[in-house]
């Protein structure tokens, strides 16, 4: 097969053919000469059939070269006019050129080069669009970042009062979706429901309308309980009661983060949006999850301050004031007792023999006594008065406008009550208190002045016998 295959001019490489060709083209020139000497060499050869024979030899010689010269320039063109295709842009076109000679050669060469350069561009233009998306998530990440510093300058100034502050936080966090909305719930009150603080862009999802109630094994009530994130984008299969949730709410995707911390949970953060065909990333949740810490660290901040002012003027066991407080007010009270001339009583109270009790029946009873009687304190005191502790076993009350003997009836009526009350969970124990009570301005123009003689009737009649007033 390939001695046949050799015999044919077409296998034969670019090169041979234009030897060929040449070769048959200086034929008819050679065929010419012979023809003009042939009278000479030959003076017989001039006959018609001698000349038939010469033109016939010559036109066929012709016809041969000018086909082997057509066919290869021929394939030139076509390789130019492929080529110029190619280089103007079109790398899905191929060269066909058929024959392993040189044409055929360069033509293979040529498409193994375009696929190269296909391929490089498709790697390129897939290079592009990754970039694209990257340098997109990385603008998102950049302005989910800029609200986050945001956020926590605000927290840190002290600038916005909490309202403010959630909605900024929330609007924020909704705002690094697409489409985003988002809402807020916090407890209506301590231990209670669940309700929408805020709402973002939620208006079509009804989102405000949602009661988190307790015990009702909610969806969203679930992901409080359990402390764990729920995502949830369209098309997902879902149990039925999370199916039926979603669909109420006309809700396509959305992510439910809870909001706790170590102690206490603060609420849960639902955000999402409204797109098709979407799906969350990890980073989105990632994101989402740093926008709750730091809407969960909001309000810790706000609800320390809230306890810092507290615990500033309030003793942290009984929710009484606390000295310092009391003693304040009571320089105040004097200083508008004396410009209007009107009293103003001072009355300290002291557990009687609470270091025995404490010793026999352990702190943590010790503290339940403490906020008993501290209670009925609170509810005898007078509208306008003050009542705090101010000791281990002690405790007061500011009475404004009250005379030492209005003073003392307020003490015996306190005393009493304090004698009835049990003041352990479990068992039976009452305890008494001894009373001392000033008034200004008889036992003293200051506030320093009274306390000093209250306290001083509280010691002197300590050791004459416990559960009485002294004045």
């Amino acid at each position: 097969m390939t001695a046949l295959k050799g015999l044919f001019i077409s296998s034969k490489g670019l090169k041979y053919k234009l030897m060929v060709a040449f070769s048959l083209m200086t034929i008819i020139p050679l065929l010419a000469c012979i023809y003009l000497l042939s009278p000479c060499l030959t003076p017989g050869f001039q006959n018609l059939v001698n000349l038939a024979v010469i033109i016939f030899a010559s036109i066929v010689i012709s016809i041969l070269g000018l086909i082997i010269a057509s066919d290869i320039i021929s394939a030139v063109v076509k390789l130019s006019a492929e080529t110029k295709r190619i280089s103007d842009g079109d790398y899905n076109r191929r060269v066909n050129m058929p024959g392993d000679d040189e044409l055929g050669n360069l033509s293979q060469s040529i498409n193994t080069m375009t696929r190269k350069i296909k391929s490089n561009l498709d790697e390129l233009k897939n290079y592009e669009q990754s970039m694209k998306e990257i340098s997109t998530e990385i603008q998102k990440k950049v302005a989910a970042l800029s609200s986050l510093l945001q956020i926590d300058e605000v927290i840190s100034a002290g600038s916005l009062q909490i309202d403010s502050l959630l909605e900024l936080g929330v609007g924020k966090a909704s705002d690094i979706f697409d489409m985003g909305f988002g809402a807020l719930y916090m407890p209506r009150e301590e231990g209670g429901d669940f309700i929408a603080k805020v709402c973002y862009n939620a208006d079509k999802e009804k989102l405000a309308e949602i009661v988190i109630k307790k015990g009702a094994h909610g969806v969203l009530e679930r992901v409080i309980e359990n402390k764990k994130v729920l995502q949830v984008v369209d098309g997902m299969k879902l149990p039925n009661d999370l199916d039926d949730f979603k669909r109420a709410h006309d809700l396509k995707n959305f992510i439910a983060i809870p909001l706790y911390s170590d102690r206490m949970t603060f609420g849960l953060l639902l955000l999402g949006n409204r797109l098709s065909d979407f799906s969350y990333t990890s980073d989105d949740i990632d994101l989402a999850a740093v926008f709750a810490k730091h809407i969960t660290i909001a309000i810790e901040s706000c609800l320390l301050e809230k306890k810092n002012k507290e615990l500033a003027i309030m003793d942290d066991l009984t929710g009484l004031y606390n000295k310092r407080y009391l003693l304040t007010q009571l320089e105040e009270e004097v200083k508008r007792a004396i410009f209007y001339q009107r009293p103003c009583a001072f009355v300290v109270f002291r557990i009687d023999n609470f270091k025995s009790f404490r010793e026999a029946n352990g702190e943590l009873n010790s503290e339940e006594a403490l906020k008993r009687i501290a209670k009925v304190i609170k509810d005898n005191n007078v509208p306008i008065g003050r009542a705090a502790r101010i000791g281990g076993s002690e405790f007061a009350m500011l009475l404004p406008e009250k005379n030492k003997r209005e003073a003392a009836h307020i003490a015996e009526d306190v005393r009493k009550k304090i004698e009835s009350v049990n003041v352990l969970k479990e068992g039976k124990v009452r305890l008494a208190v001894t009373t001392g009570m000033s008034e200004n301005p008889i036992d003293g123009a200051t506030s320093d002045e009274l306390f000093k003689k209250a306290m001083a009737l509280l010691e002197k009649h300590k050791s004459p016998g416990n559960n009485r007033i002294a004045a």
